[in-house]
């Protein structure tokens, strides 16, 4: 090989090498660690961490585990030429990017005047942000009961920061409208800016409760705080002293709420984008075995449906006044009215969720607004 062509080789193998150290790196898991932490620490999102390692349960990583970084040296700066009709509006939204943005980083004066062959840097970002008007540019779609205000995270803000930069929000009141508990946000995910929120208290009514193996009335009663002769009574058992593994008792509760997948691992997924970024979660990912019950957090009515995005599907009308919605099941389970507790389906990936881990996507709706179901799942400790 000639010379010269080797110092090509050389050249070439060297900035490939840098490219390749800057744009990801190798992390080991230390005992204590979680993905959340991790992606914190080296300033990308939890959904890119996710991607790169091919994980399909943030919620298990063990020690030992290598995890791949992916880079974090951003995209590189776009020039944009204005052509005649063109606004910030259009070209931020062409971009994917805030006119807010656009006006900061050109140091613009009068966002109503931009000339024809007026260059303009876009400083990229390929996450979707909110233009000045306080729609959304991604497509995401708004709840009722919001103003349609959202804001989609870029790497390095915080609630604080993100308050910082519209009229009239506080970061109290972003962790308020998306049910974040403890500051930590992710890049990538669509927060909204303001609106309500909700945290499920429970239904008054009745609980149902399956007999297992070795279980006494008089041990159900206690862990229920009744007696033996009211249990007995509502259940018409004429012998307190024979109960069968299986059988199924109502139990008659004060407020109650159960958790739909028992055991189930899941995280603070709300926001996260879906669909190429057209479309965001509004809801958390349960995830467990397949054939796993799910249960009714709450009395309600059952209605199934099946479609091609949640596949098996129910939709609980929650005598709380709250709509709870299951989707990708493997099968149904018990309809119409039932009790806090019925098995109502089996976990599963149908839908658009075939190939990936079975899984309950579990979402809250009030009054038609969206809710993150996190803190209720806190809640009630599930």
């Amino acid at each position: 090989m000639p010379e010269s062509r080797v110092l090509r080789a050389l050249i070439v193998g060297s900035i490939l090498a840098l490219f390749i150290g800057f744009t990801s790196v190798d992390y080991t898991v230390s005992r204590g660690d979680t993905l959340g932490r991790i992606a914190q620490e080296h300033a990308v999102s939890l959904a890119d961490l996710i991607a790169e390692n091919d994980i399909t349960n943030p919620n298990l990583i063990y020690p030992g585990q290598v995890l791949r970084i992916p880079g974090q040296g951003g995209a590189p700066d776009v020039i944009h030429i204005v052509s005649r009709g063109e606004t910030l509006g259009r070209i931020a939204e062409q971009y994917q990017t805030s006119v807010g943005k656009l006006i900061e980083i050109n140091s613009i004066a009068n966002p109503n005047l931009i000339l024809i062959g007026q260059q303009l840097v876009i400083t990229g970002s390929t996450g979707s942000t909110v233009s000045s008007s306080g729609s959304s540019s991604s497509g995401g779609s708004s709840s009722s009961g919001r103003s349609g205000r959202s804001h989609v995270v870029q790497r390095g803000e915080s609630l604080d920061g993100i308050a910082s930069k519209y009229s009239g929000v506080s970061p109290k009141g972003i962790a308020t409208a998306n049910g974040i508990l403890n500051g930590t946000i992710y890049a990538g995910t669509r927060l909204f800016l303001d609106g309500p929120g909700h945290v499920s208290s429970g239904s008054a009514g009745e609980l149902s409760y399956t007999v297992q193996r070795g279980d006494r009335l008089g041990d159900i009663a206690a862990a229920h705080d009744m007696t033996i002769t009211r249990l007995a009574e509502v259940n018409k058992i004429p012998n307190p002293n024979l109960i069968r593994s299986g059988q199924t008792l109502v139990i008659p509760t004060g407020s109650v709420w159960v958790c739909p997948v028992k055991g189930a691992s899941y995280f603070n997924d709300w926001g996260f984008p879906r669909g190429g970024g057209t479309r965001y979660h509004e809801g958390n990912d349960l995830f467990t075995s397949s054939g796993t019950p799910v249960r009714a957090p709450v009395s309600g009515r059952i209605e199934f449906l099946t479609g091609t995005v949640g596949g098996l599907q129910f939709r609980l009308y929650g005598d709380d006044g709250v709509k709870y919605i299951g989707s990708h099941m493997s099968e149904f389970g018990k309809d119409g009215k039932v009790r806090a507790g019925d098995v109502i389906g089996y976990v599963g990936n149908t839908g658009n969720a075939v190939g990936t881990r079975p899984h309950l996507h579990f979402g809250i709706y009030k009054n038609d607004v969206v809710y993150n179901p996190y803190p209720t799942l806190r809640k009630f400790g599930c």
